[in-house]
């Protein structure tokens, strides 16, 4: 099979190839899917350059990509829910990415069947930014109808999902995005839109239930500021938390250094009476296929930016790293 690997840290122009490999073989537990479409992610970038090094090393060269969607080709013999020929979405584990590929082989609970409604490209949009949200919204904010929630960078990958996702849970939303993008992410459901380029959000009303940190840096610190008594940060980029190293299994040294990195944030988070949740997504099939309900019950859509050729990944980084893409970049196998 032909696969894009990583063959050191470093510019995806200089260090990714497609190669061959041999095709996989399902261990008991796995799927074998053949990948019709594969989603590009921040994470990805990230991965590449090495900036995650402390989080998870790999052995290079390696192969890269978390989102898919595809079909069963072949499964192992403890394998129950799926056959070949089923349709399938999935997200990888950090231990196991390699989605730019045109086959790989993961554990049966990663996958659920694809959305009935949509198209492979279109499904392959959906698993990281969906399980992000789902995991930040629902697994540590607890979010409840009725609720205010501050989405930043609203016409993002994940800000374009979460934004749907928070209005299925009956949430009040208010997301911050562009002048140019400001009425699509009302077509999104969002009910209030700050222009950032016109308004600063931290002088509108604020008092939210929950703040979904998408940007890090300056915002992370700022969310403290609009956020109620007993509400919730919750951020995909800040500084990690106590959860964050469990979940890398950092060591001690690591993780005096992580607290360093986030003292400010614990502080924040004291002083105000808010709770800060950082959080690495995990591979979920059982939250994909509540995901899959919701978009076949017509509540969630996939907004795709741009559909690349698979041998155009290159182009499609470049697309991704301008920063603009209004919702997700994606390679389509067909």
């Amino acid at each position: 099979m032909r696969a894009y690997v990583m063959t050191a840290y470093g510019n995806v122009q200089d260090v990714v190839r497609l190669l061959d490999l041999p095709d996989p073989v399902p261990g008991a537990d796995e799927v074998v899917c053949d990948i019709k479409a594969a989603a590009l992610n921040p994470i990805d970038q990230k991965t590449i350059a090495g900036d995650l090094k402390q989080v998870i090393r790999y052995d290079l060269p390696h192969t890269i990509g978390f989102d898919a969607s595809g079909t069963v080709r072949a499964v192992g013999s403890n394998v129950t829910a799926f056959r070949p020929g089923d349709e399938v979405f999935v997200r990888a584990s950090r231990e196991t990415i390699g989605t730019f590929a045109e086959r790989i082989a993961l554990p049966q609970s990663f996958f659920a069947r694809k959305p009935a409604a949509l198209t492979h490209v279109e499904a392959a949009s959906l698993p990281l930014v969906g399980l992000t949200t789902v995991q930040g919204l629902v697994d540590r904010a607890r979010a409840k109808a009725g609720q205010r929630i501050l989405i930043h960078a609203g016409s993002g990958g994940v800000g374009t999902f979460a934004i749907q996702y928070a209005k299925a849970l009956g949430l009040h939303v208010t997301t911050t995005t562009s002048s140019r993008n400001a009425e699509f992410v009302r077509t999104l459901g969002a009910d209030t839109v700050i222009v950032y380029d016109k308004e600063d959000y931290l002088t509108q009303p604020g008092d939210y239930d929950i703040v979904f940190d998408t940007l890090g840096g300056a915002f992370t610190l700022d969310a403290f500021k609009v956020a109620r008594r007993g509400g919730s940060v919750v951020s995909i980029v800040g500084p990690p938390d106590r959860q964050f190293a469990d979940q890398v299994g950092a060591n001690p040294l690591i993780r005096l250094v992580m607290w360093f990195m986030a003292r400010r944030v614990f502080a924040a988070s004291r002083e105000t009476g808010v709770a800060y949740y950082r959080f690495l997504t995990e591979s979920d099939g059982a939250q994909l296929a509540g995901i899959a309900r919701l978009v076949d019950e017509g509540r969630i859509k996939p907004v795709i930016d741009r559909v690349f050729p698979f041998e155009g990944l290159p182009a499609a980084f470049a697309h991704l790293g301008t920063g603009r893409a209004k919702g997700k970049v994606v390679l389509s196998m067909t």
